[in-house]
């Protein structure tokens, strides 16, 4: 039962019996892993409150093998992000990039997933209040991209016309843009006008933001190619926060 230390981000807590906690970690050196802290819960326990989502820490751990839930011996405080929590656009952006890596990240180290997830949990804490929306859905974008789901935004999905400037419609299950000249068929889908489809394009990209755009529908075509791509039939809690009524 060997210990561990690595560099982690809670993903997720709860309650376990009436002292302790489990939490769902990022590990960045064994990928994401269960552990329990034994009587974290209690008023004196050596863990001071800190585990909790979001926060990134020097975990140390005795790791079981063939066991999914691990022993958490220690945490060490390197950032908590309690400020993610202070508004909704900004805990829904967390909390779903969190639940995504949780699901879907590989059972093994993934330097380039785990620092994917520290930029967008960094990104949208230290966003500008009038940006944050923005910087939601670029950040989950960017975690679903690093994950392997990335939508085609360049060219028809049906035929390869290369899109430009022109609206086209966004299919939802076969991941990517359709042109105005195929058949829309039967699945399920949003026709983008040109402006929608630069500011998908921009925020799929992680380009640079401006103030000046408007989101508008863009929380549902992120929700809806995540459940088509992503969810695979389970239920992500996060998900059904990622609705225009948690935005702006």
């Amino acid at each position: 039962m060997p210990i561990v230390s690595t560099r982690s981000v809670i993903l997720q807590t709860y309650r376990y019996s009436d002292t302790s906690k489990i939490l769902r970690l990022m590990t960045r050196d064994h990928g994401p892993r269960s552990a329990i802290a034994k009587g974290a819960l209690r008023p004196k326990s050596k863990f001071g409150g800190v585990l909790e989502p979001f926060a990134e820490g020097e975990a140390t751990m005795y790791l079981k093998d063939n066991r999914d839930l691990h022993t958490l011996s220690e945490f060490e405080l390197i950032r908590d992000r309690q400020r993610l929590g202070v508004d909704l656009p900004r805990f829904t952006g967390a909390s779903l990039a969190c639940e995504l890596v949780m699901r879907l990240a590989p059972e093994e180290r993934d330097d380039r997933l785990y620092r994917t997830l520290l930029n967008a949990l960094d990104a949208l804490l230290e966003a500008d209040q009038g940006q944050v929306e923005q910087v939601a859905l670029s950040a989950v974008w960017r975690v679903v991209r690093t994950l392997g789901f990335t939508p085609e935004l360049a060219a028809c999905v049906s035929c390869g016309r290369v899109l430009e400037e022109d609206g086209a419609r966004f299919d939802f299950s076969a991941g990517g843009l359709v042109c105005g000249h195929c058949p829309r068929g039967d699945s399920p889908g949003r026709w983008l006008e040109p402006g929608e489809l630069r500011t998908l394009r921009r925020l799929e990209a992680g380009r640079p933001l401006d103030a000046s755009l408007d989101s508008g529908t863009q929380p549902g075509l992120l929700r809806d190619f995540i459940r088509y791509h992503l969810a695979e039939g389970t239920s992500l809690r996060s998900l059904e926060f990622l609705d225009p009524r948690a935005f702006g």
